[in-house]
């Protein structure tokens, strides 16, 4: 029977992005209606110390205002050149900026000023993906997960790269992996029920998966696509 396949790229569009990454300290008061009317303050009483700047420049990074937060990220390494958060928030503020080799540079050298510093091998997991360096992002990833093996999505991210590079085995063991951190994962369900019929015609697996993923989520991309695969698999004996 001949099948409508979807394309590997299809699987690299159901890509969850991770909420911001928290870098720095964040302090809260009930007085300041936000975090850059908070840290402004902090800087005017103590303008020589860097991690005011810094902080600004990430509330900044939340606003998507890149051009701000790269002139108090850089105002920050100029009071401590030894601050690897402010060189960590420079290369996030670089990746918005798709200047991905200046973003692995601010990332590697956070890392090497603070190996401690974990979350920044998820930003360079990323990064290396977004550039199409899969091994790269996958070392990065795991040392990520040496530390935080629970993360949500980062074996998500891995199983993509592995479906990418056509090692569809891997990828599979990666997507139940993030099923065990998230049942609710639907882009997982997805790509397993995608992976199961058309790399492994396995029809209960896959349907058990897409119709997850069509339950978890009504605004699903491509759910009539979805549903007319269910339908078809559903007829066949």
């Amino acid at each position: 029977m001949k099948q409508n396949r979807f394309h590997i790229t299809e699987i690299i569009f159901f890509i969850v992005v991770l909420l911001p990454l928290l870098t720095g300290t964040y302090l809260r008061n009930g007085v300041w209606g936000n975090e850059i009317e908070l840290w402004t303050h902090c800087i005017k009483k103590s303008p020589g110390k860097a991690r005011p700047y810094v902080n600004l420049g990430f509330a900044f990074y939340n606003e998507e205002n890149f051009e701000k937060a790269f002139e108090f990220n850089q105002k920050a390494i100029e009071l401590d050149p030894g601050f690897a958060n402010a060189y960590h928030n420079l290369g996030l503020v670089y990746q918005k900026m798709k200047d991905l080799d200046q973003a692995v540079l601010m990332v590697e050298k956070s890392i090497q000023l603070d190996p401690d510093l974990k979350m920044a091998f998820y930003s360079l997991g990323n990064i290396y993906f977004e550039k199409k360096e899969y091994e790269a992002s996958v070392r990065a990833f795991k040392r990520f997960l040496e530390t935080f093996p629970y993360f949500p999505n980062v074996n998500h991210q891995m199983g993509i790269i592995c479906a990418v590079q056509r090692q569809f085995d891997k990828a599979i063991e990666a997507f139940e992996l993030e099923l065990q951190i998230n049942p609710s994962h639907t882009l997982a369900h997805l790509n397993l029920g995608q992976i199961y019929w058309y790399e492994f015609q396995k029809k209960e697996k896959a349907l058990k998966h897409l119709k997850a993923a069509l339950a978890l989520d009504p605004f699903l991309p491509n759910r009539a696509g979805i549903q007319s695969l269910v339908r078809q698999l559903e007829r066949i004996l």
